[in-house]
């Protein structure tokens, strides 16, 4: 698949980490190898790239527009632990990064993001790709996440401070698995 051509932004993040971990066996790809021009403006404003620091806390180094708006803030320079006032949440969405970071392969993940009352306001999918500056060592990780907001819901509920949420697929990606 052309990471151009590709309406689904992680579709597109996936095609390029696996045509670069094609290309070198044994190696993951690095940042520099995905290229905003390749990856194009469709996918951009969805993406993160998150550093694993050497304690394994996670911390944000880049948030796309599109997920700074349904986080409800810019996450740069924020930590995972530190995002959301629900714990469980904070928890969930780190095990996700390990999850990836164990396995060297990517982790897709959707879950549901509720207001209040437990009505269920949106869904979110997160396609999380580990790479690796010397191709080897785990050292951040490229993150495509798309958003659906229930129709007939009025304002903007955003993820980050949602009052509840339900984790549900979570599945690492072998090779030929399709999202």
């Amino acid at each position: 698949m052309d990471a151009a051509t590709s309406s689904n932004p992680a579709e597109s993040v996936l095609a390029i980490w696996r045509r670069h971990c094609a290309a070198r066996p044994g190696i993951l790809p690095a940042r520099q190898d995905f290229d905003p021009i390749e990856m194009g403006p469709q996918v951009i404003p969805l993406l993160a790239i998150v550093e694993l620091e050497a304690g394994g806390r996670l911390r944000f180094r880049l948030c796309g527009s599109g997920l700074a708006r349904f986080a409800g803030l810019d996450l740069t320079g924020c930590y995972v632990d530190e995002l959301n006032p629900n714990k469980a949440y904070a928890a969930y969405i780190t095990g996700l990064y390990m999850m990836a970071r164990d396995a060297r392969l990517p982790v897709l993940s959707n879950s549901e993001f509720r207001g209040r009352h437990g009505l269920s306001n949106g869904t979110t999918m997160r396609l999380i790709c580990p790479l690796a500056y010397d191709g080897l060592a785990i050292d951040h990780f490229i993150t495509a996440q798309t958003f659906h907001q229930d129709a007939g819901i009025t304002g903007t509920l955003t993820m980050t401070y949602a009052s509840d949420f339900k984790s549900g697929e979570m599945r690492v990606l072998q090779d030929g698995d399709s999202l």
